[in-house]
């Protein structure tokens, strides 16, 4: 007889890639369902093999399980080989962990559904959805950016996905917008709800040692500095990223009673990315006297840890959504530097939209110029997300319930019948 366990699969959010972020949105789901009764975790990630995960926080039975893209295709745990081994008709251990499921959760990174990073990038996403379509799996995808999708194949494949979900939840009022536009009559007010940022529920660990007075975090993001050149290219920037932000430090220091706490939130161990390489390269700008007063924050290691000393600073300003997400998420004024449309809904959901400057529109001059008058103003704004976080968090709550009951739903549907 089949015990009353409630299972899911997360995809989409891997805590093995050194993006804090990402790692946010896996614990924030986990802890959030946990809390509600789904009891049994399997999150996709790029290890080897299944491998139990201990975690004293929740009350959830999780595991690990490699499902990751890559030329070894001979490999069980390739992503692709699982898809063809199920066009086929022949099984793998990602599709019998999604068979076992009562339902595939899928986070898609939070905003990268989408084809603007790349055709490869789009296909790693879309693969375990049409999995989970295709074995007849209840798909969720959890609040996240939708879109845009620039090619014809693109959004036929997401329609395709969009169509066929249990649930999709938009993290901002633009990304539902723009579901409504894809999807056109296929659009269901049931099925396609407005929701917000799962990190909104991450808990925050204050540090051990807190900042100084008139600290001020700076994200300087991996992705828009390591190879600036070829981000403006892909993301069509008018402003020059890292003259930018030095020219910002530069200012911000002027002032002899602010320090400057460089937060990095993408740190795999080197790589084309990582912020703690980008925040290294940006102090090593400046003459001695300025770097003494220039910090590297390299001692929190976890996304809770990582926000509790975002919420330590007295304004906060980055590109990486997630980092502003935990300032915004503990009331901690802060400004968002935009690449995409990403950041502006979510920024709204706080009464915040003005302090999202968008790198596409602004030239360095104009970038920074805001960006000075929004440190100027940072206290009105702490005031303002105080008043706006707990609407934020009982949406935040009330979405947690509509996925619980979505997995309840799909993995004991006659006692939902009755309930």
């Amino acid at each position: 007889m089949k015990q009353n366990h409630t299972s899911i699969v997360l995809a989409g959010a891997a805590p093995d890639t050194g993006n804090h972020g990402v790692t946010a949105l896996a614990q924030s789901l986990i802890l959030g369902l946990a809390d509600r009764g789904v009891d049994q975790v399997t999150v996709f990630d790029h290890g080897h093999g299944i491998n139990p995960v201990a975690d004293d926080d929740t009350l959830a039975r999780l595991q690990t399980l490699a499902f990751k893209a890559g030329k070894r295709v001979y490999q069980s745990a390739n992503m692709h080989q699982a898809r063809l081994r199920q066009l086929m008709g022949l099984s793998s251990p990602a599709l019998r962990a999604m068979m076992n499921a009562d339902a595939v959760v899928d986070v898609s990174g939070g905003d990268s559904f989408t084809d603007i990073y790349g055709p490869a990038r789009f296909d790693q996403i879309i693969l375990p959805k049409l999995m989970a379509i295709d074995a007849e799996v209840p798909l969720i995808l959890l609040p996240q950016t939708f879109g845009p999708f620039q090619f014809k194949r693109s959004r036929r494949i997401a329609r395709h996905i969009l169509k066929r979900c249990t649930l999709a939840i938009a993290r901002d009022v633009a990304s539902l917008d723009y579901l409504r536009e894809l999807l056109g009559a296929d659009f269901e007010e049931s099925r396609h709800r407005l929701g917000v940022d799962l990190a909104f529920g991450l808990p925050s660990v204050k540090p051990t040692c807190g900042l100084p007075p008139e600290t001020v975090g700076i994200n300087v993001s991996g992705l828009l500095w390591n190879q600036s050149g070829e981000a403006a290219e892909q993301f069509g920037l008018r402003c020059d990223y890292r003259a930018a932000l030095l020219q910002l430090v530069r200012r911000m220091l002027r002032n002899e009673t602010v320090k400057i706490h460089l937060v990095p939130h993408v740190t795999p161990g080197g790589g084309s990315e990582s912020d703690l390489v980008a925040s290294k390269a940006l102090k090593e700008h400046f003459c001695q006297g300025l770097q003494n007063r220039i910090s590297i924050e390299e001692t929190a290691k976890t996304p809770s840890a990582i926000k509790g000393v975002i919420e330590q600073t007295c304004w906060f300003v980055g590109a990486r959504m997630h980092a502003t997400i935990a300032a915004l998420s503990t009331a901690t004024p802060v400004s968002n530097m935009a690449y995409s449309r990403k950041a502006a809904g979510v920024f709204d959901c706080c009464g915040a939209g003005a302090q999202v400057h968008d790198l596409r529109e602004l030239d360095t001059r104009e970038l920074v110029d805001r960006l000075i008058n929004d440190f100027k103003n940072r206290h009105e704004q702490a005031a303002l997300l105080k008043s706006q976080l707990p609407f934020v968090m009982r949406r935040w709550a009330y979405q947690m319930d509509v996925i619980s009951a979505a997995v309840k739903i799909a993995a004991h549907p006659r006692e939902a019948l009755h309930a």
